[in-house]
């Protein structure tokens, strides 16, 4: 009988190591099989996993009863090697995130160039606000940290690819940054439209995504732009580099929500909606880059708190907060 440490080990290893090459060994399949390939690998995994547990009865060995203990260790440790085994084989075959529609060299160079005439340099970023944005972000990613994994899954087993999404957006000054989301819809979903918004009932959107969608917390990895200064808790939010090259072109002072740096959480959206008219949408960015606070950005950030996981899921709602919440500010 093998010691308990050792069976622990194969309980692991072994179905981590026949879900990676199940959908490496099989022969390429056309874009409909990619979800069958490494749903077989999980399969095959877990069908490891339990002739393992049963190999002592087949050889005819001494039956002896093991520690609870043991047993749930070898299910827990073969299904997440399982797991982590066809997932390892999703990212040696899609990589580990899904950058769609990158904006061309020339894109970038010239918003960043209508963006130095406009105004030139941006100030100096806050001291307080990133300290603020540093620390709420540490605090956000450890608290969350168990929500990635559940999220990670339910993306992949519904459609195995890379899980994390690269929206290439517009930054302070100008610049084009990686903008992190988890991966809402089906893998490759632009290749045949190209960057266009997403519409309210949009084939492409997996059924995890929408959930993931109307709570926000496909925002989740931009705490890691937090973290890198791409972004803030709160600003304008970000627009793909591509569109806003085309605002440019028949509004230049659309540049000037770029002084500060994007935010998860924006005036625009709280006193708006998700879709703004754009010369609206500069109004508000701009008021709220005159009236920038650690004050105001609590004040915006618990009302985008509010709007998505309390005023979105009331029927009727109408998009908007009351007016009279940001009426002192805002006037």
């Amino acid at each position: 009988m093998l010691p308990p440490a050792v069976r622990l080990l194969f309980a692991f290893v072994g179905p981590a190591l026949v879900a990676y090459l199940v959908p490496r060994l099989s022969a390429p399949s056309h874009e409909a099989g990619v979800s069958a390939r490494y749903r077989l690998a999980i399969l095959a995994g877990l069908f490891f996993l339990v002739t393992l547990s049963l190999i002592p009865t087949l050889i005819g060995a001494p039956r002896t009863i093991e520690p609870a203990g043991t047993v749930v260790a070898s299910a827990v440790l073969g299904l997440a090697g399982t797991f982590i085994g066809a997932a390892a084989a999703g990212i040696a075959e899609f990589g580990w995130v899904e950058n769609n529609s990158p904006p061309p060299a020339q894109v970038e160079r010239e918003v960043v160039e209508r963006h130095v005439a406009r105004f030139g340099q941006p100030p100096p970023l806050r001291a307080s606000k990133r300290v603020f944005d540093i620390a709420l972000a540490l605090f956000g990613l450890g608290l969350t940290a168990p929500l990635w994994v559940v999220f990670w899954a339910l993306i992949w087993l519904e459609d195995p690819g890379p899980v994390v999404f690269v929206k290439n957006s517009v930054g302070r000054g100008g610049r084009n940054f990686a903008q992190l989301k988890l991966r809402t819809m089906v893998r490759n979903a632009e290749d045949h439209t190209g960057p266009i918004p997403a519409r309210e009932k949009d084939e492409r959107i997996l059924r995890s995504g929408r959930f993931l969608r109307k709570t926000a917390l496909d925002e989740l990895p931009q705490l890691v732009n937090i973290l890198r200064g791409d972004m803030s808790f709160v600003g304008p939010r970000p627009l793909r580099t591509v569109v806003v090259h085309e605002y440019l072109q028949r509004l230049p002072e659309f540049a000037d929500r770029h002084q500060v740096q994007p935010g998860l959480a924006g005036l625009a959206q709280v006193v708006g909606d998700y879709y703004v008219p754009l010369r609206s949408r500069l109004r508000l960015d701009r008021l709220y880059a005159r009236h920038a606070g650690l004050l105001f950005d609590l004040q915006l950030l618990g009302l985008a708190m509010l709007i998505v996981f309390w005023y979105r899921w009331k029927k009727g709602w109408g998009g908007r907060v009351p007016r009279r919440w940001l009426h002192r500010r805002s006037a």
